[in-house]
């Protein structure tokens, strides 16, 4: 079992086929919240398509196409971070994120991703790393400036969920 020692509280843990019930207990928990901007999160799914998830990420991450953990407090299962869309050739990738509501405004999300930032960029020698949020997703906009990502622009009706086109905003952080 892989884990990654964020702080005394905080850790990394690579997702296994035994951390799906949790994670799905999580998900149905805050399905409503995760729901509004996380188009995903309002499909009714059964453990075997969180199982199904955990196994295609291990995959994706074997071929360097992907990286996950589940974020854990106190050992417990807290919600996820991911590198995805990672170009090998252009260094560059996204990093997506949730967390359960009973961790959010803790200082949880903002200590993963600076984590993260340093997975993405000394581990995985990405140069560029960028962070959609829905531009009304105030959260999750406040996580990117707060590790000084750059906001680089609104993206006007760049993704349709929940039967609305949606402005995205566009983050980015180099590596230098």
């Amino acid at each position: 079992m892989f884990t990654h020692q964020i702080n005394d509280k905080l850790s990394f843990k690579l997702p296994t086929i035994a951390d799906a019930t949790d994670l799905l207990a999580l998900i149905d928990t805050d399905r409503g919240p995760l729901g509004k901007w996380l188009p995903w999160a309002k499909d009714s799914f059964s453990i075997n398509d969180e199982i199904d998830f955990i196994q295609n990420g291990r995959q994706e991450m074997a071929a360097d196409s992907f990286w996950f953990a589940i974020i854990q407090v106190d050992g417990q299962a807290a919600g996820m971070v991911d590198l995805h869309n990672i170009s090998q050739e252009h260094h560059r990738c996204e990093i997506g994120y949730w967390l359960a509501n009973q961790f959010q405004g803790q200082g949880i999300m903002t200590a993963a991703i600076r984590e993260l930032e340093a997975i993405a960029f000394i581990e995985l020698n990405m140069n560029r790393l960028e962070i959609f949020a829905d531009a009304e997703n105030e959260k999750s906009r406040a996580v990117a400036t707060r590790r000084g990502f750059k906001l680089e622009g609104i993206l006007n009706q760049y993704v349709n969920y929940s039967d609305q086109f949606r402005d995205m905003a566009l983050y980015a952080k180099l590596r230098n």
